[in-house]
């Protein structure tokens, strides 16, 4: 799945803390609520997330 900041537009990269950071602007977010937006989109869609962006706590999913 590819996560990017919607503040800058940087792909984020998974930390040692299991967190989604943007090096350029300090967003973040917890892996596990990425994995809950997943988990809803795919009981929806039948498939899992492919693009998402971070706008401060929330996942917005790109089709």
């Amino acid at each position: 799945m590819k996560v990017t900041c919607d503040t800058c537009g940087c792909d984020m990269k998974i930390t040692s803390t299991f967190k989604y950071h943007c090096p350029q602007c300090n967003n973040g977010i917890e892996m596990v609520d990425i994995q809950e937006a997943n988990q809803e989109y795919r009981d929806k869609h039948n498939k899992n997330i492919e693009w998402a962006k971070i706008k401060g706590n929330d996942v917005i999913v790109v089709e």
